[in-house]
C-alpha cells in the first residue's frame, strides 16, 4: 500500500503543476481553490482528499471564504478561497471541524471523517441575504 502511494506521489504532482489556478500552502498542507466557471469544474481534477464548497441557499457560489480547520481542538489549516467557490485541501485521513466566514457570517461543520483514497465533498451554505452577492 505504501508503494502505491509512493509511486503515485509523482502523478499528483505532476498534475498540481498543470492546475489553471496556483496551488498554495499552509505549513505542510497544499491547496488549491477553484470553479470559477462551469468548464473549469468540469475539467478541474481533483487531487486532494477533502473539497469544500461555498454556496448560497439560492444556489449562487460564493468565492472569498475564509475558512479553518482543526483537528483535536487544534488549528491545522487556514486559507481563503480567492480564486473559486471550490477549496480543495490535502489532508491526512483523520476527523475534522471546518468554519468559514463569508461577509462577516460563519458557517461550519464538526466531525468530517476523510478516508484513506477517497474524496470528501463538504458543502457550507449562506442565506442570499446574509452575503453580498455585488448586486
Amino acid at each position: 500500500m505504501l508503494a502505491a502511494l509512493i509511486a503515485g506521489a509523482p502523478a499528483v504532482a505532476a498534475a498540481a503543476s498543470e492546475l489553471p489556478v496556483p496551488v498554495q500552502q499552509y505549513e505542510s498542507i497544499r491547496y488549491y481553490s477553484a470553479g470559477v466557471g462551469i468548464e473549469e469544474r468540469r475539467e478541474l481534477p481533483q487531487l486532494y482528499p477533502l473539497k469544500v464548497v461555498f454556496r448560497t441557499d439560492a444556489g449562487h457560489l460564493l468565492c472569498d471564504a475564509d475558512v479553518t480547520i482543526a483537528a483535536g481542538g487544534k488549528t491545522v489549516f487556514r486559507g481563503r478561497a480567492e480564486h473559486g467557490p471550490w477549496l480543495v485541501v490535502d489532508l491526512a485521513p483523520g476527523s475534522y471541524d471546518i468554519a468559514a466566514v463569508q461577509d462577516g457570517v460563519s458557517r461550519a461543520v464538526k466531525g468530517v471523517r476523510l478516508a484513506p483514497g477517497r474524496q470528501r465533498t463538504v458543502v457550507l451554505t449562506w442565506k442570499v441575504s446574509d452575503v453580498d452577492m455585488g448586486l
